[in-house]
C-alpha cells in the first residue's frame, strides 16, 4: 500500500477546492514559511511559530507514518449555519489511526473557541477521526526544539541514506557511548557524521535533547531486538 494512502483516502472524502484558507504563503503580515519533512512528499507550510514547532516534533514521533498540513476542509453545522473548517495538520499513524490537529495559542482559547472546537470534534467523530487542539503548553522546552531542529537539519543534509552504512553502524555501535565516540566510529568507517543525527531522528539512538549537545553527550543504543 502506498505510504500516503490513508491521506489519499481522506482526499476522496473532502473536496479540497472548497478549502476556506486562501492566505499568501509568505505575506509580511503572517508568520509563515516551509518546514522540511520526511513524512510527506513536500515541505510543510506553517502560519505560526507553534505550527512549525509541532511539525518538527512530528518528525521525531516514530508512530506517525505521514503528516500533511492544511490537508482538507470539512463542513460542520453551527446552529442553522453551515461552516467550513481547515485543520492545521492531519496525522496518519502506522496503526491506521487518523488524528486531525488544530494548533492554537492558549490565550486565544475562550468559551466561544471551545464551543467551536466541540462542534468540529463531533463532525470528525462521525467519520472515525480524532480531533485534538494543541497549544504552546504541549511543546518541549526551547532548548529541546533548537536541538531537534539541528538534528533534523543534519540528518536531511545527507539527502540519500546509504543502507550499507546504516547496517554497518547497527552492527558496531555499543550499548552506550558519547557523541565524540560515535563521531570517531563514523570517521574510522568513512561514514558521514550526520548519520548519527539520522539515527537519533529514527530513534535508533536516544539522546537527551533538553540539554546542550557536546562531545560528552551520552547516546543510548535503542536497537535491542531490532531486526534489520
Amino acid at each position: 500500500m502506498n505510504e500516503h494512502s490513508n491521506h489519499n483516502n481522506i482526499d476522496s472524502v473532502y473536496n479540497k477546492e472548497s478549502m476556506r484558507r486562501r492566505l499568501d504563503r509568505f505575506s509580511r503580515f503572517n508568520i509563515s514559511g516551509l518546514c522540511p519533512t520526511l513524512k510527506d512528499n513536500q515541505p510543510h507550510f506553517f502560519e505560526s511559530f507553534n505550527e512549525s514547532h509541532f511539525a518538527l516534533m512530528f518528525e521525531f514521533e516514530q508512530t506517525i507514518k505521514s503528516v500533511r498540513t492544511q490537508p482538507f476542509s470539512i463542513s460542520y453545522t453551527d446552529g442553522k449555519k453551515k461552516r467550513l473548517y481547515t485543520p492545521d495538520f492531519s496525522l496518519s499513524y502506522y496503526n491506521k489511526r487518523i488524528c486531525v490537529v488544530e494548533v492554537k495559542h492558549s490565550k486565544a482559547i475562550d468559551a466561544k473557541t471551545k464551543r467551536t472546537h466541540c462542534l468540529i470534534e463531533k463532525a470528525f467523530e462521525k467519520l472515525g477521526f480524532e480531533f485534538v487542539v494543541l497549544t504552546e503548553n504541549d511543546l518541549p522546552p526551547r532548548r529541546a526544539l533548537s536541538n531537534m531542529k539541528m538534528i533534523l537539519r543534519n540528518a536531511l543534509s545527507m539527502k540519500v541514506v546509504n543502507d550499507e552504512h546504516v547496517n554497518t553502524l547497527l552492527d558496531v555501535l555499543p550499548p552506550e557511548l558519547t557523541l565524540q565516540k560515535a563521531h570517531s566510529i563514523c570517521d574510522a568507517l568513512n561514514i558521514s557524521r550526520n548519520m548519527i543525527c539520522h539515527f537519533v531522528l529514527k530513534d535508533y539512538l536516544k539522546m537527551d535533547v533538553s540539554c546542550d549537545i557536546c562531545n560528552e553527550t551520552v547516546l543510548i543504543n535503542n536497537l535491542n531486538g531490532f531486526v534489520k
